[in-house]
């Protein structure tokens, strides 16, 4: 089982990674491509009943946040109004198992992806 996890883990980061990849020669070949979103963070992580994901934004804009299981499911997602400068979200664990996730804001240009633990 804890192969077929781990397994499962590489195969989500690489598609998260390809995804990236593919969408970074798409803002490298467009006019604007200038990334708009740094600085990204998870405190506490891993965290027990909350986290709050920290990013800097370069300017206003919307950004979805979402958090997905191993499998790629979608567990949660919330749209931000974010300000030019540093932004936080808290983010609630409710009633999500323990284990692995993976956490994504996305704007128009970009989505950036990082991983947060759940204890």
């Amino acid at each position: 089982m804890k192969k077929l996890l781990l397994i499962t883990f590489i195969f989500c980061i690489h598609l998260s990674f390809a995804q990236q990849i593919e969408r970074s020669n798409d803002i490298i070949n467009s006019n604007d491509s200038r990334t708009t979103i740094s600085e990204i963070s998870a405190s506490p992580n891993p965290c027990t009943v909350q986290s709050r994901i920290n990013f800097t934004s370069v300017k206003s804009q919307l950004i979805e946040f979402s958090v997905k299981n191993l499998l790629g499911k979608t567990v949660y997602s919330e749209r931000i109004n974010s300000k030019s400068g540093t932004n936080s979200i808290i983010f609630q664990r409710n009633n999500l198992p323990n284990g692995m996730y993976i956490y994504s804001l996305q704007t128009e240009n970009e989505i950036i992806s990082k991983r947060l633990v759940i204890k």
